[in-house]
């Protein structure tokens, strides 16, 4: 890719396996990788001829990631693929320059562009707060037209109207807004954090949750003849502590806006409902709830006349996750399948400008695909049938054409334009290129006990042959709802590849994409069906002649984890040594200890955890263990790593010196390791522990490490 450094040499980023190609790439040299740019996020106008693409890279001081805006050109050299063509005419433009980087971008009716952003602005109460700014179309510097305490968590703008939607903290017993500033001042001067809680859930993801509450604030759209406009935001909900906002759309013409809010029945259990809110009087109505599902906003038409929800089930350890497409009646709030047989689970939901249809994105047998639904029938035909996985959907009003980001196991994000009556996809010139993944991806397949057809992706390093068997990494999903189909950064198979290994990225039951039947032989069994898959799997894999069957390793985070704590149990010494990340591990401590308790608290029931937690396994564990957990985890708490890196040496038994297993452990990382240096102590702690298991080879853990 452009502005990163080609063929940097790797000094202990690489293990001796790097001789494995005589052409260097970014994939060999770990901080060359962490600091590859990439696009991030796309952003289409209303009138669709403004696009806007969030680029990630490194700050300046190479110990964190910022995001820019770039406007795009809106189209690009008719090519088959999505990698990036040279440009025609006018390039990408940067659009932002801010230290901190910028983020929730929108556009006003006008086609100006609001930003949110950390900025000296000269005004002493901005400091430190995340402030809304106003880029002018026509050009110019940035100005600030809106700012709270608490920052804005999300934006919606009334396409005809212009009037806008935002979200932002409140603290629930302030007496206004003075008093709600003058709390939050005081809360950050005293270092006061006490949180005071009467209900569930207290954080989420990898933060804590209150003392504010989110609330919907609407303002008039702004004066395009006034030079320095500001919002002047009005309140318009006073959400109490049963309440939690969550996704909200204002009406094209800014009437109402409906707002996706999750209550507190009783206990733990809640269910999430779409209120429509009167922006004139605040008064608040219940559009459409049901008792055993919950319900989401999924898009709104530009006319206003079709609103579609998601649906899904409200799970337990018999009921599975399901979710579908729903049509809701505005006035009367009356519910209807929006498609007819379709099982996948749909996402980034456009309608069309006559609201006779519908596109979204779903995983579909290890890619993804981008769908058209017609609105009417309800029935959905699959518009992209490529290779590529599909993300951050628009569609172009004017034209009818689509756009999105497009990766694929192989390949990075990058922005392509999609012809809504062929599928055929072309590049937008973004200013980046994907490199060249040293390797080859391959499939394997084979069929489980149950009949059901089962795949997985195969890296393979160039060298892998007959002659030079690759040793195999086993690299397990989390999710557990997820598939092998799209580029990561983060478990990057190809910088295992870059070293010599060969990486299996199969998709077991509970798998998505393959139908709702995938997910519903894996439901009441994690470690059953899922398992089976997966072994069957990796020994159609290990038979291969190009694949080393005397050398391989087990890998997984987050329900990859719990499979790999779950495969060390089961397996004796049949891999040579385990990496488990973020890892499940007590199951009966999980499930009411995770930010997602209400959810897991009904999934693993006791007669589940009876026959399927991991910890039950422990005598049995022979295999080295790599344990890796970040501290800021809510999602699978630090408990989990904690009580599973005792229980580990406390059945081994071993004098310290004699101790294979390790912890790798991050005070300030979550359920992801998101900053690039720990990136980077991740990769060569990872392949350390498994070049020395696995080849034998006495790799050196990383200088950092002390």
């Amino acid at each position: 890719m452009t502005d990163t450094p080609r063929g940097a040499s790797a000094s202990t980023d690489a293990s001796p396996a790097q001789s494995a190609t005589d052409s260097p790439t970014i994939f060999h040299d770990l901080r060359a990788f962490v600091a590859e740019p990439r696009i991030t996020g796309l952003f289409l106008s209303p009138a669709g001829d403004r696009l806007v693409a969030a680029r990630t890279e490194l700050n300046k001081k190479k110990n964190g990631y910022v995001t820019a805006l770039w406007e795009l050109p809106h189209t690009a050299r008719a090519t088959r693929g999505h990698r990036s063509a040279p440009s025609q005419g006018a390039g990408p433009r940067r659009l932002t320059r801010g230290v901190d980087g910028e983020a929730l971008a929108g556009f006003t009716a006008h086609g100006d562009l609001l930003f949110t952003a950390k900025r000296d602005t000269g005004d002493e109460e901005d400091k430190d707060e995340t402030t809304l700014f106003l880029l002018p179309r026509g050009g110019g510097e940035a100005f600030k037209v809106a700012r709270r305490h608490g920052g804005f968590t999300s934006l919606s703008i009334a396409r005809d109207s212009g009037r806008i939607a935002l979200t932002s903290g409140v603290h629930p017993h302030a007496a206004d807004d003075a008093d709600d500033r003058a709390i939050a001042a005081e809360r950050r001067e005293t270092k006061t954090s006490a949180i005071l809680h009467t209900g569930h859930p207290v954080r989420y993801w990898d933060h804590d949750l209150g003392p504010a509450r989110d609330q919907v604030f609407v303002a008039e759209p702004l004066d395009p003849a006034d030079p320095h406009p500001e919002l002047e935001l009005r309140r318009l909900t006073s959400f109490g502590p049963a309440e939690r906002l969550g996704d909200v759309l204002i009406s094209p013409d800014g009437s109402v806006v409906y707002a996706q809010v999750t209550v507190t029945l009783h206990g733990t259990t809640a269910r999430t409902r779409v209120l429509a809110i009167d922006v004139a009087s605040g008064d608040a109505r219940t559009l459409a709830a049901e008792d055993d599902h919950n319900l989401g906003l999924a898009g709104l038409s530009p006319d206003g006349s079709v609103l579609l929800l998601s649906r899904s089930t409200v799970a337990s350890d018999r009921t599975p996750l399901a979710m579908a497409l729903m049509k809701v009646d505005l006035e009367t709030g009356e519910l209807a399948p929006a498609t007819t047989g379709f099982t996948n689970w749909p996402a980034d939901v456009r309608i069309t400008p006559d609201s006779t249809a519908a596109y979204f994105i779903a995983d579909r047998e290890g890619h993804g695909a981008i769908h058209r639904l017609d609105l009417a029938s309800g029935e959905v035909t699959v518009l992209t049938d490529d290779r590529n996985h599909y993300s951050a959907l628009h569609l172009d009003e004017r034209t009818g054409q689509l756009v999105a980001l497009a990766d694929a196991i192989d390949a990075p994000p990058l922005p392509v334009g999609c012809d809504p009556v062929t599928g055929e996809t072309t590049p937008i010139p973004c200013g980046i290129e994907a490199p060249e993944v040293p390797g080859t991806l391959t499939e394997v397949t084979t069929t489980a006990e149950d009949g059901t057809p089962l795949r997985a992706w195969l890296c393979l390093p160039e060298t892998a042959s007959a002659e030079e068997p690759a040793p195999l990494l086993l690299w397990i999903h989390g999710g557990p709802f997820g598939s092998w189909n799209a580029w990561t950064w983060r478990w990057n198979p190809w910088t295992a590849t870059a070293r010599g290994y060969a990486v299996l990225l199969p998709d077991p039951a509970i798998s998505t994409g393959y139908g709702q039947e995938m997910i519903d032989r894996g439901w009441d069994q994690l470690g059953g069906s899922p398992y089976d898959d997966i072994m069957l799997l990796t020994r159609a894999t290990l038979g291969r002649d190009d694949i080393d069957e005397t050398r391989k390793a087990a890998l997984g985070g987050s329900y990859g984890g719990y499979m790999a704590n779950w495969i060390a149990g089961r397996t004796g010494d049949f891999f040579d040594c385990i990496v488990t990340h973020a890892s499940l591990w007590a199951l009966d401590q999980f499930r009411g200890t995770t930010d997602t308790a209400s959810h897991w608290a009904a999934h693993l029931s006791d007669e589940h955890n009876a026959k399927y937690n991991p910890a039950d396994g422990i005598d049995a564990i022979t295999a080295p263990m790599l344990v890796i957990h970040g501290d800021k985890d809510y999602r699978v708490p630090i408990g989990e790593g904690l009580r599973l890196w005792f229980e580990l040496l406390t059945a081994a038994d071993q004098d310290p010196e004699d101790n294979p297993h390790r912890f790798l452990y991050f005070p300030d990382e979550n359920h992801w390791i998101l900053s690039p240096n720990n990136s980077v102590i991740w990769y060569e702690t990872v392949y350390a522990f498994v070049d020395r298991h696995v080849r034998g080879i006495e790799a050196e853990m990383p200088r950092l490490l002390g």
